[in-house]
């Protein structure tokens, strides 16, 4: 892939790629893995990682990883492997599951979602987990993976029973853990502007305008900026915005409203705009938005 097409790639909406709305599996191991740059869905991310990678970013936080870290991912955060280490080796698994999902898997015993929101909201999102633990989730996710496309009725209870399974793994670990994992400084200067840049994109936020504040030259913060997100500022800005949009628009608000208040100086730019990061219009994303009583 050249570098343009690789850029280009890391444009697109980062969505579950099986065709599905509920959830996704996944384990891979991969003797060399280039960094894919910091991006965004709107579902939860269960992240483990085993082998290879060194630090890892949500929104302008950085950690280290170790083996059996777990990363709880919630929607519309930016987030990925950052700075510029290539993975070597590098072996984890994760889960990507729709807050309905979440829903119908706490089936009515507990609210999920409202468990993993709250350990986020207070900044713990990292954790520890012990080798049985790690190793428990990677066998659930690879059998996952085996019948997750599955259209018989066993099966698919099977799968439910796995997800389920791997979800109270992940909340005792969470609710076992007292002192999450710290986030840690990397690249100062990267993670200011990270931080700046985080804190106004929706106003009429220029490159020029943020080198200007870091005393540093366009060239400069252009170069060190991908090295270290593997995005330009231009498809960063852009990017958060159509982040903000997609969590605006699942909240119900009005689509005009939503474009002004994500930094779009009309509608049609706003327009277009979604529709290139995310294949599919403002309104049809709304439609699309999946509900309990459509999934499994």
């Amino acid at each position: 892939m050249s570098q343009q097409s690789a850029l280009s790639s890391r444009t697109s909406y980062s969505a579950m790629g099986n065709g599905r709305s509920d959830y996704e599996p996944c384990y891979r191991h991969d003797t060399h893995w280039g960094l894919i740059g910091l991006h965004c869905h709107d579902f939860w991310e269960f992240y483990i990682h085993f082998n290879g990678a060194k630090f890892y970013c949500i929104d302008n936080q950085v950690y280290p990883l170790a083996p059996y870290d777990l990363m709880v991912i919630p929607p519309f955060r930016m987030h990925g492997l950052i700075g510029d280490h290539i993975p070597q080796d590098y072996e984890r698994c994760f889960l990507y599951i729709s807050p309905a999902m979440l829903k119908v898997c706490s089936a009515g015993l507990m609210d999920l979602e409202f468990f993993f929101s709250q350990h986020s909201q207070k900044g713990a999102i990292h954790f520890r987990m012990n080798e049985e633990e790690g190793e428990c989730c990677k066998a659930l996710m690879q059998a996952l993976m085996q019948t997750q496309y599955t259209t018989a009725s066993l099966e698919r209870y099977a799968n439910f029973a796995k997800i389920v399974e791997f979800l109270s793994v992940i909340g005792q670990v969470m609710n076992r853990e007292e002192k999450p994992v710290e986030p840690i400084i990397v690249n100062e200067a990267m993670q200011d502007v990270l931080a700046y840049i985080d804190k106004h994109y929706t106003t009429s936020i220029k490159l020029e305008t943020i080198a200007r504040q870091f005393g540093v030259s366009v060239s400069f913060l252009s170069h060190e900026f991908v090295k270290y997100t593997g995005r330009s500022v231009y498809d960063y800005v852009l990017y958060r915005r159509v982040l903000l949009a997609k969590e605006l628009i699942s909240s119900g608000r009005p689509l005009n409203e939503v474009a002004y208040q994500c930094g779009f100086n009309d509608y049609s730019s706003f327009l277009r705009s979604f529709t290139k990061m995310t294949g599919m219009s403002p309104s049809a994303y709304r439609k699309g938005q999946p509900s309990p009583a459509t999934i499994l």
